[in-house]
């Protein structure tokens, strides 16, 4: 991965760019640090305008207090473990209800909303990889892949298969 840092706020904010092979390129070349000013300049001019913003919603897991890490490192480490909030309380000492305040009140989530941003996250790297997506979808703690692509489609906007493209 390349970061491209450049003068001139195109943007308000961060923004998500598609690359194609000319602008992934084009990066590459920039990244020469011993590059001439004036081909720079060139190639410059030439990677802003093929930046195209897309439409992307991220995928945010935020972090927990110590009193849910055993439940977060458990889910992070295996998020297809589909254990409910009792279970989850037996673990850490808490009762369900409680540990559902607690969810609330550190994340803004739901417990279910917060384990279906850990899946949707844990998916990201196994559909980069090309995985299927029915495989991935049993991975991360879906019965069925239509149940996965309904969930990343209602988080992120799109479907895994078209996510990357």
């Amino acid at each position: 991965m390349h970061s491209v840092y450049f003068g001139g706020r195109q943007w308000g904010e961060p923004t998500v760019v598609a690359v194609g092979p000319l602008l992934a390129e084009l990066i590459r070349y920039l990244a020469d640090l011993t590059l001439p000013t004036a081909p720079r300049r060139r190639a410059e001019a030439v990677l802003r305008d093929l930046l195209v913003p897309v439409p992307v919603s991220t995928i945010h897991v935020p972090t927990v207090s110590s009193r849910l890490a055993p439940i977060a490192e458990a889910l992070t480490d295996d998020p297809a473990d589909d254990r409910d909030l009792a279970a989850w309380g037996r673990l850490v000492g808490a009762s369900a209800r409680t540990l559902a305040r607690s969810f609330v009140a550190e994340t803004g989530m739901t417990f279910g909303t917060w384990r279906t941003q850990v899946r949707l996250l844990a998916s990201l790297p196994l559909l980069a990889a090309g995985m299927p997506v029915a495989t991935v979808a049993r991975r991360v703690g879906y019965a069925t892949p239509s149940a996965f692509v309904a969930a990343f489609r209602r988080v992120t906007g799109t479907t895994p298969g078209t996510y990357f493209t």
